[in-house]
């Protein structure tokens, strides 16, 4: 049940009502997009240390199994790339409440053993807390649901996270955030002032009408990435500010569904 509902998030809401989801499993005519839903599978099993355990069975296991710790790259992959498409869509509802929390109960009725400070299973032996994107300098577990602090030796949990690539997120400028306010004697303004929208006393860039990851009219390259600023050595403060691995970074890849956070707290 678990792999079709991965493909029902790959297929969208148009084929939920059609046999296969639409899907040809007679010819290799839609690999990439079995392909994808593999990987899906993947990014949500491994965010609950369930990935040894929702395995498909197929002939995509070697596939799924061949998988790296992040299903979700490279970000130029087209499997790849609509794997990520779909876990955005995973990360709304109606589907995140539910289908987050059934595998969360799932975990807890396998007894999988969880790290002792996150509480969310215990990740790859070779990570350790102190590589993680989650844990703030002073020690903070940062996807924790109650306030933690890790040694930087402590072996990791499934949530845990490399160094962060922008262009292969594009969480901050996509629906991480729904406006980028800019100020009026900024840069951005003065050589952009086409890509300003003023409504209700608040001035940000435009969003682009035409993509559907409510993106700032700057991102470039597809949903799923890799990403692109056009207009980067002009962006506005508010950009500038935000850092790679910092709380607005990981609160926006927890809204849009690349990081399986806990909830909505993140501390510095």
């Amino acid at each position: 049940m678990f792999h079709e509902l991965c493909h029902a998030l790959v297929q969208g809401s148009a084929a939920r009502h059609t046999p296969d989801w639409g899907l040809d499993n007679t010819t290799t005519r839609d690999a990439v997009r079995e392909a994808a839903a593999v990987r899906l599978q993947a990014h949500l099993a491994g965010g609950f240390g369930l990935r040894g355990v929702l395995f498909p069975t197929t002939e995509v296991r070697a596939f799924f199994e061949a998988l790296p710790d992040d299903a979700l790259a490279p970000a130029g992959d087209e499997s790849a790339q609509l794997a990520t498409v779909a876990a955005l869509e995973a990360a709304r509802p109606p589907f995140r409440p539910v289908l987050l929390a059934a595998l969360d109960e799932t975990a807890r009725a396998l007894g999988i053993a969880a790290h002792p400070k996150s509480g969310f299973a215990l990740g790859a032996e070779t990570f350790s807390c102190g590589a993680c994107v989650w844990r703030s300098p002073g020690g903070l577990c940062r996807q924790a649901p109650r306030r933690a602090f890790v040694r930087e030796d402590d072996r990791a949990c499934c949530r845990f996270e490399r160094a962060l690539d922008c262009r292969a997120c594009g969480a901050c400028c996509t629906s991480g955030f729904d406006a980028v306010p800019v100020g009026a004697h900024e840069r951005f303004s003065r050589r952009h002032p086409s890509l300003i929208v003023v409504e209700d006393g608040f001035r940000g860039i435009a969003r682009a009408k035409d993509q559907s990851d409510g993106r700032c009219i700057a991102l470039a390259g597809p949903v799923g990435g890799p990403y692109g600023c056009t207009l980067y050595e002009d962006r506005p403060r508010a950009c500038r500010d935000l850092l790679t691995g910092g709380r607005h970074c990981l609160t926006a890849r927890r809204r849009v569904g690349l990081s399986l956070g806990a909830g909505p707290r993140i501390e510095a």
